[in-house]
């Protein structure tokens, strides 16, 4: 067998061309990589790329090129044997006993341990996210990526660090599922009940993600306000975050209503928040169940203005309170549309308390976490 004959020259050629690139970027990211993991994965990707290599030599002429057909063996070994390991230590979802963070399904899925949104790290997903993004997204730029992976990686190393959120993996495969139209409506949450907890009914945080799914930081950002304040945190998953869809107030109901099978809520003490696409969601259900919530937080936010700024509206939240926290530099939820809302709520009678960062982006959950949090500490106490 002449392996250069030319339909298989033609074909060894165009393989080389199509693999080389994810040769080269494997290669490259195996030195941006944040984990160990990722390296693993970098080199798997490295040595799957070239395997057929050495193998094609040595299958077309086999008896004279035995040399070659150890080195396939060798490679083919490596990988799986680099595989198998990595298959390992791939989080199962489940935190050790007496973990405060946990999964939640109000519908019976189980946890999709060997799902490459979950055998990839999530630091190392968002690691991608900022080389990606910017050719899909023309808000989120190259500069603005570069700027913003700093502090969030940070936050991603410091979570990691932590045994019980390390064990719960990722979700973000419901994200990209609904992305390529795949069934994403499995209602996950995540649970957060803080470890020095006072004793009797605990007041309530529900948290909506913003766009690009439920990242697991956000939770771990929320933890450090439920240990501050003996909060529990509910942090529903859905999908990519467009909580424009009907069946999201729905959702929610459901996760509330399972989430205090697991810990005794004050139901005069629940607290709604989103972040960004998740205060569309907050506004349907503010405007759909306004008794069940005490008040309400809108971080870096996207309104429904036609339900925000609607008589219905004002009069279930007249007087009560509101939050509203956004960057003066964000360029993705320009701050003049936050404070238009802004005007809405207080020409409705809204009890509504602003905080502006200045120079801050729509980022600012991740740049000034601790900033952000002492504000709604700070008005929880008004809002008690």
């Amino acid at each position: 067998m002449n392996l250069f004959s030319l339909p298989k020259l033609i074909l060894f050629i165009l393989y080389l061309v199509l693999a080389l690139p994810l040769g080269l970027f494997a290669a490259w990211f195996l030195f941006r990589a944040q984990t160990w993991t990722g390296v693993g994965l970098s080199v798997l990707a490295i040595l799957g790329v070239f395997l057929p290599v050495p193998l094609a030599f040595w299958l077309s002429q086999p008896a004279q090129r035995p040399g070659w057909g150890w080195m396939s063996l060798l490679l083919a070994l490596a990988s799986a044997s680099l595989l198998g390991l990595i298959l390992w230590q791939t989080p199962d979802g489940v935190p050790a006993p007496g973990s405060p963070v946990q999964h939640r399904f109000v519908r019976p899925v189980s946890f999709p341990r060997y799902t490459i949104a979950n055998i990839v790290p999530e630091i190392e997903q968002i690691n991608l996210g900022f080389v990606v993004t910017p050719y899909l997204d023309r808000l989120f730029t190259t500069e603005q990526a570069q700027r913003v992976a700093p502090f969030t990686l940070a936050l991603y190393r410091e979570m990691e660090s932590d045994p019980n959120f390390h064990q719960l993996g990722s979700v973000m495969g419901w994200a990209y599922a609904e992305v390529i139209h795949l069934p994403f409506e499995v209602g996950h949450y995540y649970l957060y009940i803080p470890k020095n907890r006072p004793a009797g009914p605990l007041p309530a945080l529900a948290f909506l993600h913003g766009s690009f799914g439920n990242f697991k930081t956000y939770t771990w950002v929320w933890s450090k306000l439920a240990e501050r304040e003996g909060l529990v945190i509910i942090a529903p998953s859905y999908g990519f975050g467009n909580w424009r869809s009907a069946d999201s107030v729905t959702l929610i109901s459901q996760v509330l209503t399972d989430a205090a099978t697991q810990v005794e809520l004050d139901p005069d003490r629940l607290y709604l928040a989103g972040l960004s696409n998740g205060g569309l969601g907050v506004s349907r259900l503010a405007s759909a169940q306004p008794e069940k919530f005490r008040g309400l937080i809108f971080l870096s936010p996207v309104m429904e203005a036609d339900l925000v700024g609607s008589p219905v509206f004002h009069q279930a939240w007249h007087e009560r309170p509101v939050l509203v926290i956004t960057g003066a530099a964000d360029e993705r939820i320009p701050l003049s549309y936050v404070q238009q809302r802004i005007a809405v709520f207080k020409a409705g009678g809204v009890a509504v308390t602003e905080r502006v960062y200045p120079g801050e982006t729509h980022f600012l959950f991740f740049s000034q976490p601790e900033a952000v949090l002492s504000d709604i500490s700070a008005w929880l106490a008004t809002a008690e």
